[in-house]
């Protein structure tokens, strides 16, 4: 993706920062954004001055304590967010399996919200967590829905190329038609995922419900599961009309 204004590229800055594993040195935000070492240093000293950065002591950079504070109020004030979190909490409680409300943002499929499972053996993911929009349930479900020029840019930017991008095209209409998608061991070895699109009445994407189970347990109600992510994720769906 190409980012040529300043603004855009301190934007990209800050995103890096948050998706990053760890702390990430001015050297390589430079290299891995293709941005001048130069233009990244300034960038980082705005987003320092504005405490959306911090130093580590060790010349490597994180998100800074502001971004803290914007993530408190998108949690206090999401209208998706607010209205799904009910929903959410039955369906964990209903399937005994992890749950997670999905977005797609920036090229990822972003969690916003999670409920745990309250077995000892689950699927390990967290609140904030993203995932490219390519593979597994949540993200292929986001694609179908969106406007077909935007999911086919998203996957070319990501590396998918001719059949293979014919073929997530033809698996788009299966999705849109059934009203969800399902995984295996896609993201990680032996885990199960369903996935339902949340849309409103003029057939506009908000995001997606997610269930997420080990595979040995969901196979023998994949079913049950299946219909129960659907119907949360109607429900969820006709709360925005």
């Amino acid at each position: 993706m190409n980012y040529n204004t300043p603004t855009d590229r301190l934007l990209q800055i800050l995103v890096a920062l948050g998706q990053a594993d760890e702390a990430l040195s001015a050297k390589e935000l430079s290299l891995n954004l293709e941005q001048p070492l130069s233009s990244t240093y300034r960038h980082l000293k705005t987003l320092l001055r504005w405490g959306l950065a911090e130093d580590n002591g060790q010349g490597r950079y994180l998100p800074g304590p502001a971004c803290l504070q914007l993530a408190k109020k998108f949690d206090r004030e999401a209208v998706l967010v607010t209205l799904a979190k009910p929903e959410l909490k039955r369906l964990a409680e209903l399937s005994q399996e992890s749950v997670a409300l999905m977005v797609p943002s920036n090229g990822q499929a972003i969690c916003i919200e999670l409920i745990d499972s309250p077995q000892p053996l689950r699927c390990c993911y967290q609140k904030g967590l993203a995932q490219p929009l390519r593979v597994g349930a949540s993200a292929r479900v986001l694609l179908a829905h969106m406007d077909a020029l935007r999911s086919q840019a998203i996957l070319e930017e990501q590396g998918v190329e001719d059949d293979a991008l014919a073929t997530y095209q033809q698996s788009f209409i299966a999705i849109r038609e059934q009203g969800y998608a399902v995984s295996l061991s896609e993201i990680d070895e032996g885990i199960w995922g369903v996935s339902a699109p949340v849309v409103d009445s003029r057939n506009r994407l908000h995001g997606a419900i997610s269930l997420m189970a080990p595979a040995f347990r969901a196979e023998q109600s994949a079913e049950r599961l299946t219909r129960w992510t659907r119907e949360v994720a109607l429900r969820v769906s006709a709360r925005l009309d």
